[in-house]
């Protein structure tokens, strides 16, 4: 039960990373520095995706270290 909730908790971080992409997809003036407005959003959406990710796949190879 608490690998499934967990799993859950990753698939929710990873769902919202791919929320904040498509929200600061916005028509808004392009800023021209990196972590300025829309660049900075889509940032961190891409880096909790990743995030999520990799939090993904510690969580099933520390599940198949259980099992094992």
């Amino acid at each position: 039960m608490k690998t499934l909730l967990t799993a859950l908790i990753v698939i929710i971080i990873i769902i919202g990373g791919v929320l904040i992409i498509v929200v600061g997809k916005k028509p808004f003036p392009e800023p021209e520095c990196i972590v300025c407005g829309i660049n900075l959003i889509r940032t961190l959406g891409i880096a909790e995706i990743i995030l999520g990710i990799g939090a993904l796949v510690i969580q099933s190879n520390m599940i198949e270290k259980q099992r094992n």
